[in-house]
């Protein structure tokens, strides 16, 4: 553990999710399989690391990807992700658990209805069942 912590809240988030890469990487990969996402979009290809599959790729900071499948990353850690834009100040609050479903669940409808603003006006009404306060932060990223 570095003796001083970043003051970057989106730089301490990567520098813990690097340490429990591994461990989070779980998580997500269990948490898509609970939440019924398709076997397909379980993780993906870190192709920018070491090009084996993942769920969760700690150097990312946008909170999730699609790409072959669903990656969550750092975002997920960051309390200030959404700084500035609809949903700030639920996300900001919400649990780690919520966060991923939220992301998740975003990602998951980006996959099914192939557009950023659809998943933004649609998100909250996702049929995948994620936490009361996820689809909270989905709704309020809509408005």
């Amino acid at each position: 553990m570095p003796n001083r912590l970043p003051q970057d809240p989106a730089d301490h988030a990567e520098d813990f999710a690097q340490r429990y890469s591994r461990d989070l990487d779980a998580y997500c990969a269990v948490r898509m399989e609970e939440l019924g996402t398709p076997e397909r979009l379980h993780g993906t290809r870190d192709l920018e690391g070491d090009g084996l599959w993942t769920a969760f790729i700690a150097r990312d900071r946008q909170g999730g990807s699609l790409l072959e499948g669903i990656a969550v990353n750092s975002g997920c850690l960051n309390p200030q992700l959404l700084k500035g834009k609809p949903g700030a100040r639920i996300y900001a609050k919400a649990s780690l658990k919520d966060r991923i479903d939220a992301i998740i669940a975003h990602e998951f409808e980006e996959d099914r209805l192939r557009s950023h603003e659809a998943v933004l006006k649609h998100g909250g009404k996702t049929e995948l069942p994620v936490t009361d306060e996820a689809r909270r932060i989905l709704k309020a990223m809509g408005r």
